[in-house]
């Protein structure tokens, strides 16, 4: 995988299916990149995580090349622009939010939320606790 040298996160993506995140960037040619990180719960109520995906590549846990993605990430610029979602949900009042996470997410600028959540794949990535819960099987095609 050759590994850019610069990025640049313009949008982000929370699933409320326990935290998949994904990250959209361009590197320093223009390039389009993503970075998923898939977490979740299993039908039984369990919480399943997966490991790092950058460009749909599974990323070796642990491995130098991890170690090279999370420093990109880590001096990657931010420049949040407005990417149309296809049905993408809209709040309306009244609702309540229930979580730190959320309450962030729904109450942050977009420009906050952005580095919200680039930060929160950074520090998953590097706890002790990635991987732990379990990997439900190849989730790059989410």
């Amino acid at each position: 995988m050759n590994v850019p040298g610069h990025l640049t996160f313009y949008s982000a993506g929370y699933a409320l299916d326990g935290g998949s995140t994904t990250l959209c960037a361009t590197d320093e040619n223009g390039s389009e990149h993503r970075v998923y990180l898939p977490r979740g719960f299993d039908s039984n109520g369990n919480r399943t995580t997966g490991l790092l995906y950058f460009d749909d590549e599974l990323i070796p846990a642990r491995s130098t090349l991890e170690s090279k993605l999370l420093k990109l990430f880590r001096e990657a610029e931010l420049a949040h622009r407005s990417v149309l979602r296809p049905a993408e949900m809209k709040l309306t009042s009244p609702f309540t939010v229930v979580g730190y996470d959320l309450e962030r997410l729904v109450r942050g600028t977009a420009g906050d939320n952005l580095r919200f959540l680039v930060d929160s794949v950074i520090t998953y990535v590097e706890s002790d606790a990635y991987g732990s819960a379990g990997i439900s099987g190849d989730l790059s095609r989410r």
